[in-house]
């Protein structure tokens, strides 16, 4: 399928660009990847780029104008498609692509007996033959058609309703064909997305009587006329057919009556593009004449493209409206869930950066004060994003604050957890997690790694190290056996306990963060604060990102003895 494009509209010109799903950069800077020249745009102004599920989203980057959608000023926001966004005195909009958009109608059975072959006649191109207006019954019949379109709510009905309102005539056939791109030849069987064939006295007979009307397998395409449509990317009719061949179904041409074939593109076809078909019976009347038809093949065509983009539209806004609501409903349960230094703690100090990302990854962080002084605390991870993950990250809180209320033993409360991750966990599913507790008044950390990044020790000497050997099994697979663990915490060090979003951040030119990065940033800070620390790490990931969005839940806490 190709991409949606990038329609940017302002002083007098419209500019359209397809845009890198995993970063485009919109501002006045010449190494911006869409550069709008205009003093009312910032250097930066904004990046768009698409999430894990498709979505494409526009975040701020510190623009001095901002970004205003329905007049409401945004750090960031989902782009819905065709909705306008305004940077400064411009105008930003993404248009869903129209190319395969429509899907094949499912009753089609015309796939046995496709065959293509050339017509001995004349190939009358759309180009040799402006269009000129419709008048009489041509006219009455366009405007019928566009209210029968009007009233289309879904584009897989778009294509069948055309074929239907143009093959109503006896022995006429209509069709949406889809041909490969332009580089490659035409198929010998082309897909045939919709197809009608219009009704004869006979099958009016049959209707009434209830006789037996056989099934119609085949029609005849026309190789030449195909090719010249690719060609010229224009419609093309040949008038006064005749055919006898037997291979044909009677239902498509009749032996010895004027026939003609128009086709029309329906929009771009030089790369994967469909084609309006019609083969037709005419009468030979000046109203009813072939060049009047294929102006008024020419000007339903037209109708179609714009219908299809509508409803294109409008199904994509709602089926993303809908699921923008799921991911809301999700992004306010996480909120709830943004981890809080809990006030009166005494003996420990604390800091904590918690950015999750605005699809809802599934990092999770939590701290909280035990009757009996000690701090428990869990940074953990779900393998999953979206609402599952966040109802996951709900269940989990609870769970773990309950489960600790009542049993001290940290591998048996991790057991306890595990069992019922394991009940409740959709398939494939899983989740780290380092769940401690420190004892102020005895200065020692107990903890259990399920499956967790190491933590990393910070001392004052800017020495460094892992805590702890490799990790156990991730919670939500199978039943474990897990061991507390126990940390004696001098006075000058620290543990800084973090997620995956911190290391796997990537710069645009594809390298990871990495452990080593980390540790080294650790070390040119020295000696520090638990929040100097996060804020040293949490400012060098975004240094490194760069003009990259943030594609990852980054959860960073450090806590040490106050």
């Amino acid at each position: 399928m190709a991409a949606e494009m990038l329609k940017i509209t302002g002083h007098g010109k419209t500019q359209r660009f397809e845009p890198n799903a995993k970063n485009t950069v919109i501002g006045r800077s010449p190494r911006c990847n869409v550069v709008i020249e205009s003093r009312d745009v910032s250097r930066e102004h904004a990046r768009i780029y698409q999430d894990p599920f498709g979505r494409w989203i526009i975040e701020d980057m510190g623009s001095s104008n901002g970004i205003l959608i329905n007049g409401k000023r945004v750090d960031a926001s989902v782009v819905l498609p065709g909705e306008p966004i305004v940077l400064g005195s411009f105008s930003l909009s993404m248009t869903p692509s129209l190319d395969q958009q429509i899907q094949r109608d499912d009753s089609v059975r015309i796939t046995a007996n496709i065959t293509t072959g050339g017509f001995e006649a004349e190939i009358i191109s759309g180009k040799d033959q402006p269009a000129t207006p419709l008048t009489g019954p041509f006219e009455e019949e366009f405007e019928g058609i566009v209210d029968r379109l009007s009233e289309l709510t879904s584009s897989p009905a778009l294509y069948p309703e055309v074929c239907r309102c143009l093959a109503k005539g006896p022995k006429a056939v209509a069709a949406v064909l889809r041909l490969p791109e332009k580089a490659e030849p035409v198929p010998e069987r082309p897909d045939i997305l919709a197809c009608h064939f219009g009704d004869t006295q006979e099958e009016a007979g049959a209707q009434e009587t209830g006789a037996f009307v056989p099934p119609r397998l085949a029609f005849r395409v026309s190789g030449h006329v195909l090719d010249k449509v690719r060609s010229t990317g224009d419609a093309a009719m040949v008038k006064t057919v005749y055919s006898a061949d037997t291979d044909v179904t009677w239902t498509a041409v009749e032996a010895d009556s004027p026939r003609a074939i128009i086709c029309v593109p329906l929009g771009d076809i030089s790369k994967v593009g469909d084609l309006l078909y019609l083969d037709i019976p005419f009468d030979e009347s000046p109203e009813a004449a072939p060049e009047r038809m294929f102006d008024f093949v020419r000007a339903v065509s037209q109708q179609i493209i714009l219908t299809r983009k509508s409803l294109i539209l409008m199904q994509a806004k709602a089926e993303r409206s809908l699921f923008d609501h799921e991911l809301s409903l999700a992004g306010k349960i996480q909120s709830k869930l943004a981890p809080v230094i809990p006030q009166g703690l005494s003996g420990v100090e604390a800091a904590v950066c918690y950015r999750p990302v605005m699809w809802v990854g599934g990092d999770y962080c939590d701290m909280w004060s035990l009757a009996d002084g000690r701090l428990a605390f869990a940074v953990g991870d779900v393998s999953d994003m979206g609402l599952p993950a966040a109802v996951v990250l709900s269940s989990l809180r609870i769970l773990l604050r309950t489960t600790i209320s009542f049993c001290g033993e940290l591998s048996e409360a991790m057991k306890h957890v595990n069992s019922h991750l394991i009940q409740d966990l959709p398939e494939g599913v899983s989740a780290t997690l380092f769940l401690g507790l420190i004892d102020p008044s005895k200065g020692t950390l107990e903890y259990v790694n399920a499956g967790h990044l190491q933590p990393i020790i910070i001392q004052s000497q800017s020495a460094l190290g892992p805590l702890g050997q490799p990790n156990e099994s991730v919670l939500g697979i199978r039943d474990t056996v897990f061991q507390t663990k126990q940390h004696g915490i001098k006075k000058d060090e620290r543990l800084l306990v973090f997620s995956d979003g911190v290391t796997k951040a990537q710069s645009p030119e594809d390298e990871k963060f990495g452990l080593e990065r980390l540790v080294y940033t650790l070390k040119s800070a020295g000696g520090q604060t638990a929040a100097q620390a996060v804020d040293a790490v949490a400012k060098a990931v975004t240094d490194f990102r760069q003009t990259l969005p943030q594609h990852d839940d980054i959860t960073l806490l450090c806590l040490g003895k106050s």
